[in-house]
C-alpha cells in the first residue's frame, strides 16, 4: 500500500472512531442489528465472520482468532465503524439496484467493476461449485438471477447480491454486484464501493485458501 493511501486510511480510521464514540453503545444496538456482549461490547456479523467492539473506544477484534489471529483489515474496521454510526435501522428491502444506481455511482461504475466484478468473472467464469461453496460460507442464499446468484448479509441490515454468468463458446464469463435498494440509507456510496470490493475479495479469498 502507498504511503499516501496509508496516512488516508489512518486518518479515515482515526475519524471513524471519534464519530463512532459519539453514538450511544445503547442506540448502535437499537439500529444495527449487532448484539450486547457485556456492559462496552458489541458483537457483530461483517463478511461472514463475527467481530467484537470496544464502546466508546471503538477497538475491534474477530471473535474467532485462532487460525488468523486479531488483525482486521483498517478498511474493514473502517467500513464497520461506519455501519454502526450510519445504520438507521430500516431493513432489507428485497428490491435491487446496481451500483450506477446509488447516489454517485455511475461516477465511480468503471472502477468498481474493474476492482469487483472482473475479478469474480475471471476468478470463477468456469468454476460455478467453488463460487456457490464460497456464497455459502459467508452466509448467502440463492437468488434466480443470471447463471448463478446469492444474497449475501454482509451486515445485518444490508445486504449484496453476487451474480454470475458463466463463460461459454460465445461470451467470456461476466459477474455483477447488486446493493438493496436501502443501502445508502446506512452506508455512503464511497463506503458501498469499498464494501463490494472487500466482499468480493473475501469470495475469492476463501476459495484460494481451501485449494491450498
Amino acid at each position: 500500500m502507498a504511503k499516501e493511501d496509508q496516512k488516508k486510511y489512518r486518518d479515515a480510521l482515526e475519524h471513524a472512531k471519534r464519530e463512532f464514540s459519539k453514538r450511544s453503545l445503547s442506540k448502535v444496538l437499537e439500529l444495527s442489528g449487532a448484539e450486547p456482549h457485556g456492559d462496552t461490547r458489541l458483537v457483530i456479523r461483517y463478511g461472514g465472520k463475527l467481530y467484537q467492539i470496544q464502546h466508546p473506544e471503538a477497538e475491534i477484534s474477530p471473535c474467532e482468532s485462532k487460525e488468523h489471529g486479531n488483525w482486521v483489515e483498517i478498511t474493514d474496521r473502517i467500513l464497520i465503524l461506519h455501519y454502526l454510526t450510519e445504520v438507521c435501522g430500516v431493513q432489507p428491502s428485497g428490491r435491487w439496484i446496481s451500483f450506477r444506481e446509488v447516489p454517485w455511482g455511475n461516477n465511480h461504475y468503471a472502477a468498481f467493476k474493474l476492482e469487483a466484478m472482473d475479478p469474480l468473472a475471471k476468478r470463477f467464469g468456469s468454476s460455478p461449485a467453488e463460487f456457490e461453496l464460497a456464497c455459502l460460507t459467508l452466509g448467502g442464499k440463492k437468488l434466480a438471477m443470471g447463471d448463478l446468484a446469492f444474497a449475501i448479509p454482509v451486515f445485518p441490515k444490508l445486504q449484496l447480491a453476487f451474480i454470475l454468468w458463466l463463460a461459454d463458446d460465445e461470451w467470456p464469463a461476466r459477474a455483477n454486484i447488486l446493493f438493496d435498494a436501502t443501502a445508502s440509507m446506512h452506508l455512503h456510496t464511497e463506503d458501498l464501493e469499498v464494501l463490494g470490493i472487500n466482499i468480493a475479495e473475501k469470495i475469492i479469498t476463501l476459495t484460494d485458501r481451501q485449494e491450498e
